[in-house]
């Protein structure tokens, strides 16, 4: 994207004080810096929101025992994660 330096601006003054005229410009400044504050204030929660929304579950100050790694140990047989009873045996 191109950036708009100093004689870029001036132009822009300019043709805004002919189309406008004096009187009109500081009510016009108004109105555009008041947009600008609005859109940044709108970036901001967006921005916000969507960090809530794909952030981290746990702070990083809390720290809990869930979150350490569990060893296994193989004399045990594990417990099966899934609650389903064994399949039953059809054949008769």
């Amino acid at each position: 994207m191109p950036q708009v330096g100093p004689l870029e601006i001036l132009v822009i003054f300019i043709v805004a004080l002919v189309v406008f005229g004096p009187s009109k410009l500081p009510q016009i400044g108004r109105q555009v810096g008041r947009g600008i504050r609005e859109l940044r204030t709108f970036q901001a929660s967006l921005r916000d929101d969507i960090e809530g929304a794909f952030g981290d579950e746990h702070d990083d100050h809390s720290h809990h025992e869930d979150d350490e790694p569990k060893r296994l140990d193989a004399s045990k047989p594990q417990p099966s994660r899934h609650s389903e009873p064994p399949p039953t045996d059809t054949t008769s």
